[in-house]
């Protein structure tokens, strides 16, 4: 009668087969996930901008989305308020660099026509786009760009050419 189950060896080949897939697949799923952290602190700056736009049309009043690199965002009425949306930078984006040009700005405001405002309540001028990255090597940055017209709010590949739909136009800024 013979015994049923794995020999020893035929357990430690099967680990060793195991162990080389995941240190193989280990610095892929590590790109993968940091690409994904920086899709969603996109998307998730994007949307902010969006709802801030759509408020200000619903409200027909001024709304301002003011962001803090390091946390998140907040949707409120100008010149400050009661938040209408907020959202951190920790869910799902923790592990992300968020930068905004012109640097040391933190405000957009719309009109309550959805364009972006020439002046902040502040007097201060608004940020035209905000790169969000990894510090992973090899993962793609993305930036997201705010403008008036046509051009609305982008997110767009800065590596890819600047006439490829996916890449970022040359000249972006609110309503140029």
């Amino acid at each position: 009668m013979r015994a049923r189950g794995f020999t020893l060896i035929e357990l430690m080949i099967a680990l060793v087969i195991v162990s080389l897939l995941l240190v193989l697949a280990g610095p892929q799923y590590a790109k993968w996930m940091a690409d994904n952290q920086i899709i969603n602190g996109a998307d998730s700056v994007a949307n902010g901008l969006r709802t801030a736009m759509a408020e200000a049309v619903k409200q027909n009043a001024s709304i301002e989305f003011v962001i803090t690199p390091a946390s998140g965002w907040v949707v409120q009425p100008a010149g400050g308020g009661t938040a209408i949306q907020t959202a951190g930078f920790n869910e799902g984006a923790d592990r992300v660099t968020v930068t905004v040009t012109p640097n040391g700005l933190n405000t957009v405001t719309f009109s309550p026509f959805g364009q972006v405002a020439a002046a902040n309540a502040d007097g201060s001028a608004p940020f035209t786009q905000v790169d969000v990255a990894s510090s992973l090597s090899d993962t793609r940055a993305l930036r997201v760009l705010i403008g008036g017209g046509r051009t609305g709010i982008k997110i767009c590949d800065p590596a890819w050419p600047a006439t490829d739909p996916k890449g970022c136009p040359a000249v972006a800024a609110g309503g140029t």
